[in-house]
């Protein structure tokens, strides 16, 4: 597995709410369910702020069984992972004091999925969308995160790092 370090600049709030108890897990998981010619993405097509799906891993817990028990959660899928690809360790940084604080890994599992339907609903105003590998470089273009999501800022950073280095959008 590789690391990666990733600095994210995010409003002084953010970093307040990344010290809560909620957010105080070992790492996070995020999946990358590759269905062979697509993938998984969360999205709230009201304003297109996406991420991948995943969530934070729970104490005495694997990587893999969190990855699995996420998938099944959020995605309805029983899933086989196929790697751990990458960690991202994510600084935040204040844009205003510059205050840095460091937040839980991102683990970047790559997973297909083995059973189950894939849900259309992730969370109210958040669909849950498979996208063409083809047509994934759109995600890759500059995005101004609505505020609503600016403390979610690292899913969308990890998620465009994701996307942008296992290289699976289609030349």
């Amino acid at each position: 597995m590789s690391h990666h370090e990733l600095s994210v600049e995010v409003e002084p709030r953010c970093i307040s709410v990344w010290k809560e108890q909620w957010a105080k897990r070992l790492a996070r998981v995020t999946l990358l369910v590759d269905f062979g010619d697509q993938f998984v993405i969360v999205m709230d097509p009201s304003d297109g702020f996406w991420f991948l799906p995943g969530g934070g891993v729970e104490q005495n817990e694997s990587i893999e069984e969190t990855a699995k028990r996420e998938a099944l959660e959020e995605l309805g899928l029983e899933i086989k992972v196929n790697q751990v690809a990458k960690e991202f360790r994510v600084t935040l940084i204040s844009k205003k004091t510059k205050e840095q604080f460091v937040i839980p890994s991102f683990i970047i599992v790559h997973a297909t999925p083995a059973k189950g339907k894939l849900k259309l609903e992730y969370a109210p105003n958040r669909k849950i969308l498979l996208v063409r590998k083809k047509d994934c470089r759109k995600l890759l273009h500059s995005f101004k995160i609505p505020i609503e999501y600016e403390c979610m800022r690292p899913y969308y950073y990890v998620s465009k790092e994701v996307v942008r280095q296992l290289a699976i959008c289609s030349t």
